[in-house]
């Protein structure tokens, strides 16, 4: 059950973070953001770290999990699948992070 919820989360990270991203390099703030749309820009950069990392992490440790000998088949391929999806979900914010810079120029 807990893989189910971890590849639907990575899921929709992999597509909200570029869509989100793209709509920031483009001026958008979030209406409750107090402050400069540079000072929004900075913050969201570092949440697309944040989730850079985390989907690193995540990845590649499902995928050590996997590797484990005394993993049953059904989990092992579970385990497979969940550290793909995480480890996209790194790429994604390394790409829309690239994005946001893109756009501060």
């Amino acid at each position: 059950m807990l893989e189910l919820i971890a590849m639907i989360g990575a899921a929709i990270l992999i597509v909200w973070l570029p869509i989100e991203s793209r709509r920031v390099a483009g001026g958008w703030v979030r209406p409750k953001h107090r402050g400069t749309p540079e000072q929004f820009r900075a913050q969201y950069r570092r949440q697309l770290t944040m989730f850079l990392w985390l989907g690193l992490v995540l990845g590649l440790g499902n995928f050590g999990l996997a590797a484990l000998p005394d993993e049953p088949e059904a989990r092992r391929i579970a385990r497979l699948a969940v550290g793909a999806l995480w480890l996209g979900v790194g790429i994604s914010a390394g790409f829309s992070r690239r994005q946001v810079d893109a756009a501060a120029r």
